[in-house]
């Protein structure tokens, strides 16, 4: 046998470990979202535009959607446009991006939320990520009038497949 062999046959080895957690590690440790039909977790936000808080109280009544992102997040930025046009299509819905990133500077949050004036924006979202289960940006919950979660994606989802969960909630 070949003196080189031990050492490719142990990097061989090394790589095929590595691969296996990197693909399955994300998917053990991801905590599954909340179930359709639970109660929403109740919450106390602050509101990053017109100032003061919102609670999960002040959106019963109507259907909301709460979109948990980061401003550094690229795939967060990729929906906040297509959120925001669904949100000018239905007005009968809250729609509530909620920064959960206490690191970033609030001005670059507020630039961005200048950006898609549909939506509500909130700050202090890192607070309830544990009780919405979240711990992927973006994640998204569809939440009905009586404050019962209808559906909740994790990932990039498409307003498309948001409007489908508030069709069918």
């Amino acid at each position: 046998m070949p003196t080189w062999w031990p050492r490719v046959k142990n990097f061989v080895l090394v790589a095929a470990a590595l691969l296996i957690v990197v693909v399955f590690a994300p998917r053990m440790c991801r905590k599954d979202l909340l179930e359709p039909g639970s109660p929403a977790p109740t919450f106390s936000l602050t509101l990053l535009l017109e100032h003061g808080r919102l609670t999960l109280g002040d959106l019963r009544g109507k259907p909301a959607v709460l979109f948990f992102w980061a401003v550094w997040c690229p795939y967060c930025k990729k929906m906040l446009p297509g959120l925001d046009a669904l949100a000018g299509e239905r007005p009968d819905t809250r729609f509530v991006a909620v920064h959960s990133d206490p690191q970033v500077d609030p001005a670059d949050v507020e630039h961005s939320a200048r950006r898609f004036p549909g939506l509500t924006h909130t700050l202090d979202g890192e607070r309830i990520l544990g009780s919405y289960r979240v711990d992927t940006f973006p994640s998204t919950y569809v939440i009905d009038a009586q404050g019962k979660i209808c559906a909740g994606f994790v990932g990039t989802t498409s307003s498309d497949s948001v409007a489908h969960a508030l069709d069918n909630c």
